[in-house]
């Protein structure tokens, strides 16, 4: 009897230690408090513009939208990457990339369902849009697509491997070599996904493709999500979503091997990274998982957003609180875009941030 109840009290303690660290994790414990010293307004049209990268040169934006709502209610709405001029305060997004349904861009993939974008600058001034994509066919894939002058585009390379299981971001290191993270290490729509989520298992991971084949190079992460590096490609950033951290890495440029170097804490689930011209990483996330949760089920149901600023230059990476709202503004922000540079008609240089989202109709445009 003294061993059943050993085991009883054992047994109960471990799940105690699980449930307040899922609830820890969530952020149900942290208390939030509204702040941003800027301005912001909406630009409607764009639905679940998930990831947001910025051409710093050209002053140009390029976003990656699609309707999640509507694919998973059966009624399919081919996902787009739109672009937007940084330069004009007035500016909207206009179409770039839709597939083949309305007779654009010959020799894109039909299911075209896109997650995280990467934009590469290649030799004599050749940009390549790389995009996490999600197609109804269920076989996970990137889509290579080059940029013109103009800033049409034109699908020149789609690339499946196995280890390609659930990716959610990445970041283009060569004309078609990437890094990926998969955000789960069981494929989409399996209870082994939920199962990971809610007991924090650490079985995402980030894969790298040489050109010619994929390989893990990268393992033991909860929720791999956003990934990006340094100009160099030395140094490697991954989000881990429900680990509420960013994983700093050295990269091994001979093997293509990441090596966990440290890691940055920060009070939220962080989603995708993205630079501004100062070398400041930023980063929108989940300040409320289960909310975040909540929302997923339901558009009314509101979920908090929040970005911080990361100076990574100092000794200790010094994380700078810049914006965090209930989420009536808009829910469950995914990536913070920054741009530094000149505005037509401003008054103010201090540069403007465009917020996007898994689901919401539009995105922010915030005066910084």
């Amino acid at each position: 009897m003294k061993r059943r109840t050993i085991a009883l009290v054992l047994t109960f303690t471990i799940v105690a230690i699980q449930a307040y660290r899922v609830l820890e994790d969530s952020g149900l414990l942290t208390p939030l408090t509204p702040h941003f010293a800027g301005q912001c307004e909406p630009i409607e049209g764009l639905i679940g513009a998930e990831d947001i990268t910025i051409d710093h040169a050209r002053q140009y934006a390029f976003i990656s939208a699609d309707d999640r709502r509507a694919n998973t209610a059966g009624k399919p709405a081919l996902g787009a990457i739109y672009g937007l001029d940084l330069s004009d305060p007035k500016a909207k997004p206009h179409l770039l990339f839709k597939g083949l349904s309305k007779g654009l861009n010959k020799g894109a993939d039909n299911n075209f369902h896109p997650h995280g974008i990467s934009l590469y600058h290649g030799e004599n001034g050749q940009r390549s849009l790389f995009v996490v994509n999600h197609p109804n066919s269920g076989q996970q894939q990137v889509n290579i697509l080059d940029i013109s002058d103009d800033n049409s585009i034109i699908h020149r390379e789609t690339i499946r491997y196995p280890d390609l299981v659930s990716p959610n971001d990445l970041i283009a290191v060569g004309p078609s070599q990437f890094y990926v993270t998969n955000d789960h290490g069981f494929a989409p729509g399996s209870v082994m996904q939920v199962v990971e989520d809610y007991l924090g298992l650490p079985l995402s991971n980030v894969t790298y493709y040489d050109g010619t084949q994929g390989s893990i190079v990268a393992t033991g992460l909860r929720f791999a999500n956003g990934i990006t590096a340094t100009d160099d490609l030395k140094t490697f950033y991954v989000s881990q979503a429900t680990g509420r951290k960013i994983s700093v890495y050295n990269r091994d440029s001979s093997t293509g091997k990441l090596t966990k170097q440290s890691d940055i804490a920060v009070k939220f689930g962080p989603d995708n990274l993205e630079w501004d011209t100062k070398g400041n990483l930023w980063v929108a996330g989940h300040p409320r998982l289960f909310d975040f949760l909540g929302h997923t089920d339901d558009a009314d149901n509101h979920s908090p957003s929040q970005v911080v600023k990361i100076d990574v230059n100092s000794t200790i990476p010094v994380v700078s609180p810049v914006y965090l709202s209930m989420g009536v503004d808009i829910s469950g922000a995914t990536v913070a875009a920054v741009y530094n540079g000149t505005i037509k008609k401003s008054t103010t240089n201090k540069g403007i941030m465009l917020i996007g989202s898994v689901f919401e109709p539009r995105i922010l445009r915030c005066q910084l």
